[in-house]
């Protein structure tokens, strides 16, 4: 099978989380092997980070930056530096993000490369600080690109110069001054060797498969200013990622001739479920085997909004009822790195919350209890007997102990929706051959959620958790970057077609469009590909003709629209939004030979549209973000 990265040396893969993100990476070197069959897997590797908790496979979203808007560090580092090195006045000035990839999500409808982003701690009565949210994403992502060119360099000191000294792209806390190509020096007696470099690199961002247009191409956007070419650049819908780790995973169940269950790997014919819970988001798509290296997918992508940081969400609310908003709000104010500890405190307990636990403990930082008390003239651990929260929690000196019934209800909004969004779909006859479900993504570690996801679909679903899920999506984008042929097919999210003219319909046209001159009407939809369509990667969708409106017109425009409907009647409807305008130059000499032909490839990570002219046979040929 072709690669996409035959001419690169590297195919790596950024997985922006809403909570947490990583990186990995694979040489073609290793890949080929994998392909040739002599290794089981490929040599795919992450990045492994040490933390007061243990080792783990990726870092905190969040950054921080310097007054001036310049990059200071990310993940952990930046945790660290905002708790424990800055002062209250440099907490004014400086800018500390987390958790701020939903608002993608959220912002869909004004997003652009404009959009302004906020910081992480919303202070009422001040003004957040600012920064351009491409701003935000690209220092993250050229971040990532300078680790792996660091450790790209490290792990092949030995084969390429052990004087060597690697310099990535952007500027670390130590204030090491990076290059986004690598830089090497070497002594008099070191020999020249060759080194990575940005161009012998092919990227592939994970991006959520709900998110809509606008949401993925501010991605692309983020990731050229990062330095990060279109050439070199693909998306990868998460759950298709995972769906590409899991076909060569031993993960469906397998009855033994002795009765006994096993695990087995995918066979074709197979139709599978991935299902993956993020921090923030919640995808979930439906494939089915079609050969060795490759899977189509048979239902179009759904979720929500009920990843994880749901959790949190529930238990902030908690707190504001606990401490009452106005403690909260002074927190956040004069003490931001305590509020941001008790949350990280949440956080590391939620995932390892099990439905056997009698109890959860919390350290509560000793800000936040001195705060209530200067706002209340009362102790938090005296206050408690008076409220709702009466023999729920416990409070010993800055420990908080909530018990499980009111820890385990913090789950209630995401575990309910998940549930009933899996329950719907598998009531779907089409889906009828589907019995096995895959979850993938960090939140799917949580035992809870699992829990209640098999209780709810039953025995007749094999529910089944990948070895490390929160690394599925990254290792298969990896892999989708050498081998984007895997999917073979899509079931279109969207309608996609042109904004046209046509005379209009009595009976079937709105009477609100009816002309007051003439009998031609404007904005009609002109449908190419239908939510739903299954549209095969590579495939150009059967061509439609088009007339200029008058004979001696000069040039021609075609509006592009996405739709959420299946069949939208005008371009103007609220579910419409324009993807982009093609123009074209009419160069027919009889200026009554006006044909025009367009068909449109929406099987990418983009739509390609053609339009060719009859009489002279030019043709047009324009890019418009499909995901």
């Amino acid at each position: 099978m072709a690669t996409v990265a035959s001419k690169k040396l590297v195919v790596a893969a950024i997985d922006f989380g809403t909570t947490f993100s990583g990186y990995a990476y694979c040489s073609q070197h290793d890949y080929d092997k994998y392909l040739q069959g002599k290794e089981e897997q490929p040599r795919i590797k992450c990045k492994t980070l040490s933390t007061e908790g243990g080792m783990t496979p990726k870092a905190p979203t969040c950054v921080l930056f310097r007054p001036n808007e310049t990059f200071h560090s990310f993940g952990y580092e930046a945790q660290t530096y905002y708790r424990d090195h800055l002062q209250r006045g440099d907490l004014i000035t400086w800018f500390y993000f987390e958790n701020f990839k939903m608002m993608l999500y959220k912002e869909k409808a004004q997003l652009t490369k404009d959009t302004w982003l906020e910081e992480s701690i919303n202070i009422e009565g001040i003004t957040p600080k600012r920064m351009k949210a491409v701003t935000v994403f690209a220092a993250i992502i050229e971040y990532f690109k300078g680790q792996i060119l660091k450790a790209l360099q490290t792990s092949h000191g030995d084969k390429v110069n052990p004087k060597t000294e690697t310099k990535t792209a952007l500027q670390t806390s130590h204030d090491e001054t990076m290059t986004s190509k690598t830089e090497t020096k070497t002594d008099s007696s070191s020999k020249k060797t060759d080194t990575f470099t940005n161009d012998d690199f092919h990227w592939v961002l994970t991006v959520p498969a709900i998110w809509d247009l606008k949401a993925k191409q501010f991605m692309r956007d983020a990731a050229e200013k990062a330095g990060i070419s279109k050439e070199q650049l693909s998306l990868a819908l998460e759950p298709e990622a995972a769906s590409v780790h899991c076909r060569k995973q031993p993960v469906t169940v397998k009855e033994q001739p002795c009765g006994n269950k096993a695990i087995a790997s995918l066979e074709e014919g197979n139709q599978y479920m991935v299902f993956d819970q993020g921090g923030g988001t919640t995808d979930i798509t439906v494939h089915e085997v079609t050969g060795p290296n490759s899977v189509k997918e048979i239902h179009q992508a759904c979720g929500g909004y009920w990843g994880g940081n749901t959790v949190n969400g529930e238990f902030y609310k908690f707190l504001v009822k606990l401490f009452g908003g106005f403690v909260i709000n002074d927190v956040k104010k004069n003490h931001p790195a305590d509020y941001f500890e008790l949350m990280h405190n949440f956080e590391r307990n939620k995932t390892s919350f099990k439905e056997d636990t009698d109890q959860v403990t919390i350290r509560i930082p000793v800000a936040w209890l001195d705060t209530y008390k200067e706002s209340t003239k009362q102790k938090l651990k005296d206050v408690i007997p008076q409220t709702r929260f009466n023999n729920k929690i416990q409070l010993s000196n800055d420990k908080m102990r909530i018990k499980h019934s009111l820890f385990r209800s913090f789950f209630d909004y995401s575990i309910t929706n998940v549930t009933n969004e899996l329950d719907k779909l598998f009531q779907k006859k089409e889906l009828s051959d589907v019995h096995t479900l895959l979850a993938v993504g960090g939140f799917s570690e949580s035992s809870v959620l699992i829990d209640a996801v098999k209780q709810k679909l039953g025995e007749k679903v094999d529910v089944i958790v990948l070895r490390d899920p929160g690394l599925a999506v990254l290792k298969g984008a990896v892999m989708f970057g050498f081998e984007p042929g895997t999917i073979e097919s899509r079931v279109s999210r969207y309608t996609y077609g042109v904004a046209m003219q046509r005379h209009y319909i009595d009976g079937v046209d709105d009477a609100s469009k009816r002309p007051r001159y003439g009998s031609l009407i404007d904005d009609v939809f002109d449908i190419h590909v239908k939510k739903g369509q299954v549209v095969e990667i590579g495939h150009f969708e059967p061509e439609h003709t088009y007339f200029p409106v008058v004979d001696d017109q000069k040039c021609a425009h075609f509006e592009f629209f996405a739709s959420e409907e299946k069949d939208p009647k005008y371009t103007t409807e609220k579910d419409c939004s324009m993807l982009g305008v093609l123009s074209v130059d009419l160069t027919r000499k009889d200026s009554k030979d006006g044909e025009l032909s367009l068909k449109i490839n929406a099987s990418g990570t983009e739509i390609i549209a053609v339009v060719k002219e009859k009489a002279t046979k030019n043709e047009y040929r324009a890019y418009f973000c499909l995901f």
